[in-house]
């Protein structure tokens, strides 16, 4: 599963390994923490904010969403889900999973052996449009990194998001391509973007 959203086993690392990131021109620093079976109702609520509905429920459901997300967190879906968290309050959510894992997405986006994709939602509408998302981002990837430092990273926001495109190019992520994907639950482009592996 992934999401195509502000920006689309379960295991992570604890407590004292949660990435996080410095704080930056007084931007408290985001914290990323395991999603649990508990938290899906906040992250129905953040599906109903305008600001989210409008990418992440164009071709689905909130409950096809949370259907989704309550497999990664039981395990029955190999993605990692997480849930960011700033300040000491729950912001928005946030995923990642090996792109071999699903084979049909991972054709569509010409992923590598070795890609992972993810993905990214700030729930809060408190945060949009102060430099939180692009953070977001870059938190993910250190994360993502930390455990996997030889992967490539792709996202594929919808191609009208441009919210999410200068996110992830302000993180160094290059567009790829643009074309409406079979896996997806909508026929809306998405804009296709990779972040080479970090260099040896």
């Amino acid at each position: 599963m992934h999401w195509t959203g502000w920006g689309a086993p379960f295991s992570t690392a604890p407590p004292s390994q949660e990435q996080k990131l410095p704080t930056v021109m007084g931007m408290p620093a985001l914290r990323l923490r395991s999603m649990t079976a508990a938290d899906l109702g906040l992250v129905r609520a953040w599906m109903t904010e305008p600001h989210v509905a409008k990418w992440y429920l164009s071709g689905s459901t909130i409950e096809e969403e949370i259907a989704d997300l309550e497999k990664c967190v039981t395990g029955k879906e190999p993605t990692h889900a997480l849930v960011v968290v700033q300040d000491g309050r729950d912001i928005g959510w946030c995923q990642w999973y090996r792109c071999t894992d699903y084979p049909e997405h991972a054709e569509a986006v010409d992923a590598e052996p070795n890609d992972i994709g993810l993905d990214y939602a700030l729930g809060d509408p408190t945060r949009i449009g102060r430099g939180v998302g692009t953070a977001l981002i870059g938190v993910l990837v250190a994360h993502i990194r930390q455990r996997h430092p030889g992967a490539g990273l792709i996202a594929d926001p919808e191609a009208a998001n441009r919210a999410s495109r200068r996110a992830l190019e302000k993180n160094g992520f290059v567009l790829q391509g643009e074309r409406a994907m079979a896996s997806e639950r909508t026929d809306a482009p998405v804009a296709i973007y990779r972040l080479p592996p970090s260099p040896v």
